[in-house]
């Protein structure tokens, strides 16, 4: 049984053609199913609840990121349930790693059903499938596994955790193709300088080390700063510190496909 939550902004007319021709398709694969709109009025938490007990066993995110952030921060808790995306509109980052196509083509994927268990981040209590970002205009320190320290030297950097494939990977450099697997157990920390940043880039406490950059394979790590940092996941704003960051190894079965980025 299927659940299909549509986002709010598609509410707007200029997508009640698309949305039809998804809905007609659905049909004629043999994977309809009922249809929630979701709106600011409406309690996710309760409605994915009830339609789990009542039977759903594959719930579809009709929308974008931030629909995807949405929908997994409120089944992440649930055993046995697959997780689907349909991507329309701007902000569909997350579908193109997992190798869904936009709009009626994504119904093509959704019927194939090819699963995947993949890794989830948590930052204190919300889940996340791509990554976070933490703009620090502040002297902050990561503390990676209870081992060791990161400092950045410089008050302008931005510092990526990720599970997925990250926008910026293309210059990181080809050398870290290990990286950002959301199989592997593991999130990653990039750390980035911005463009007003000195060269200088940041040093590793317990090596004294200092490059430009780099990335920082972990399971677990902690955020420590005495001001406040803007923090951001999946495009969406959540927190302030104290900001505690793990993995969670194969957390989600999702629906990818072929060409995923994974």
């Amino acid at each position: 049984m299927y659940l299909y939550l549509y986002d709010h902004f598609l509410n707007d007319n200029k997508y009640h053609k698309l949305l039809s021709k998804i809905e007609m398709r659905l049909t004629d694969l043999g994977i309809g199913g009922k249809i929630s709109r979701l709106s600011p009025l409406k309690n996710i938490k309760e409605l994915i609840n009830d339609e789990i007990r009542f039977g759903v066993k594959t719930i579809v995110a009709v929308g974008n990121d931030e629909t995807v952030s949405a929908a997994i921060n409120n089944i992440a808790k649930y055993e046995g349930i697959t997780f689907g995306i349909i991507p329309i509109g701007k902000g569909n980052t997350i579908a193109y790693d997992l190798g869904i196509p936009e709009g009626e083509e994504a119904c093509d994927v959704l019927s194939a059903r090819k699963l995947q268990k993949i890794d989830l981040g948590r930052v204190n209590n919300t889940y996340f499938i791509s990554g976070i970002n933490i703009s620090a205009e502040n002297k902050i320190t990561l503390e990676c596994e209870d081992s060791y320290q990161i400092t950045p030297d410089t008050n302008n950097c931005v510092i990526s955790i990720c599970n997925l494939r990250p926008m910026a990977y293309e210059r990181v450099g080809a050398e870290n193709n290990n990286f950002f697997n959301p199989q592997d157990g593991f999130l990653e920390a990039l750390v980035q300088p911005t463009l007003d940043s000195t060269s200088s880039f940041f040093g590793i406490l317990k090596r004294g080390q200092s490059v430009k950059n780099s990335i920082f394979p972990f399971k677990k790590i902690s955020v420590l700063t005495k001001k406040s940092v803007t923090v951001t996941t999946d495009g969406k704003k959540v927190l302030k510190p104290p900001i505690d960051i793990e993995v969670v190894p194969s957390k989600l079965t999702v629906v990818v496909g072929r060409g995923r980025q994974l």
